[in-house]
């Protein structure tokens, strides 16, 4: 005999999916009003509340979110038909290959076989009702030199447009320079909107856009913390990591800078909704790799909907490794004692759970979101059972080299707080 509860389910599934293939579209129009652009989405206006990721979902729609943003890859029906069953809308990234990554625009066969994969990208959810806008191309101008990557986007854009009328099409670059835009304004007239992804930048955006002659609406397509090609760096080249605290308030007084452009900012996705190896395994996260979340997810809830989260995280103080901040450059021999002091400023230790991890410094680190391998964890004694849970102690690994130990702080309902120190074993000299 059949399971009845398995045959259940198995129909309620049938009846969603149903319900999503047949749906329609949900008609998307960028609109110029005397006060500057908006979105309207069937037929209301619809500001971006959204983020960069396509994990932990539903606590992204929990969260106040209504958008989610993906660059191609990561593009496929799953992800449209749960941001549907959960409220959220899709800005669906349709990949432009990179010169930087060995891509031949003189190689027309190439071309050619790229646009048409990317036709048939639109051909199957086009119609999907969780789409927003389309993304066609993230940061192309990157160490980019032949300016017909610009055509094959224009091609696509074009192509949206004929099949598609329910959508805007927009282009996603760095932070904006001129020559970009320049190329963009004459190579792509398809395009509706520009999406921008900036970090340290951000607070210069608005002026930027208008000094270089863009009169057009646009999103913040990735936003957060200083990136690490911005950030100060030890003298061996490490870069130094805000804490998850620290982080926190970027969110906020970056949030702020974008929501003060009403005429021409359409809102924006905050970077980055889940885990990934990027300079470091907690740099841009707004979660760690065993699912915790970290002030920034609560941080951006209050943004988008004014009120607190029930459960907040830790928060904590930078850590200090021999008495010493990392902008100091530690360097030390190996087998030296360290030890490690910070402060909780949020949170009863006594609820909180600490963990400590010893990495070498990523050897490999990547440009423009490329792949990256995480650097194999290292040994570390088990913190004593009568030292103070916010000191730790351990010895140099004897091996010369730049390293860098990692903190968690485990909250109640599964909140994180985290930081990190780089230090060398050695010498500047050495590296």
């Amino acid at each position: 005999m059949r399971n009845p509860l398995g045959l259940l389910s198995s129909l309620l599934l049938a009846m969603t999916l149903s319900s999503v293939l047949n749906a329609q579209p949900v008609r998307v129009e960028l609109r110029q009003t005397p006060a500057g652009f908006e979105l309207l989405r069937g037929g209301a206006p619809f500001y971006v509340r959204g983020a960069g990721g396509t994990h932990h979902l539903k606590s992204l729609a929990a969260a106040g979110a209504n958008s989610v943003r993906t660059w191609g890859t990561d593009l496929d029906s799953k992800v449209l038909d749960e941001a549907q069953q959960l409220g959220l809308t899709v800005c669906a990234g349709i990949w432009i290959e990179h010169e930087r990554h060995g891509f031949d625009y003189d190689d027309a066969e190439a071309v050619a076989t790229q646009i048409e994969q990317c036709k048939r990208i639109v051909d199957q959810f086009k119609d999907h009702p969780a789409l927003l806008l389309w993304s066609v191309g993230n940061e192309v101008e990157t160490r980019s030199t032949n300016p017909k990557v610009w055509d094959t986007i224009e091609a696509v854009a074009a192509y949206i447009k004929k099949i598609d009328p329910n959508h805007p099409v927009m282009v996603v670059t760095t932070h904006p320079l001129p020559k970009t835009l320049a190329a963009i304004r004459q190579h792509c007239p398809s395009i509706d909107l520009l999406g921008c992804n900036t970090y340290a930048g951000l607070p210069a955006l608005q002026s930027d856009l208008r000094r270089y002659n863009w009169t057009g609406a646009y999103l913040v397509t990735e936003w957060g913390t200083n990136g690490n090609w911005e950030s100060p760096k030890t003298p061996w080249g490490a870069e130094l990591e805000p804490t998850s605290t620290e982080k926190a308030l970027t969110y906020a007084e970056r949030y702020a800078i974008i929501q003060a452009d009403q005429a021409h900012c359409l809102g924006s996705y905050a970077f980055y909704w889940g885990q990934k190896q990027e300079a470091t395994p907690t740099w841009f996260n707004l979660y760690t790799e065993d699912g915790a979340e970290t002030e920034g997810v609560e941080m951006l809830q209050s943004l988008w909907t004014g009120q607190p989260a029930a459960v907040l995280a830790p928060r904590i103080t930078p850590l200090q490794l021999n008495e010493q901040h990392a902008d100091r450059g530690v360097t030390v021999k190996p087998d030296t004692e360290m030890k490690v002091a910070f402060a909780i400023t949020r949170g009863n230790a006594s609820d909180l759970r600490i963990s400590w991890e010893l990495l070498p410094e990523s050897p490999h680190k990547g440009e423009g979101g490329d792949f990256e391998l995480r650097p194999q964890s290292l040994p570390l004694p088990a913190p004593s059972a009568d030292a103070e849970p916010t000191k730790f102690a351990f010895a140099a690994p004897q091996a010369p080299g730049a390293y860098r130990l990692f903190l968690m702080v485990h909250g109640p309902g599964n909140k994180v707080a985290t930081a990190n120190f780089p230090f060398l074993v050695g010498s500047v000299a050495d590296k």
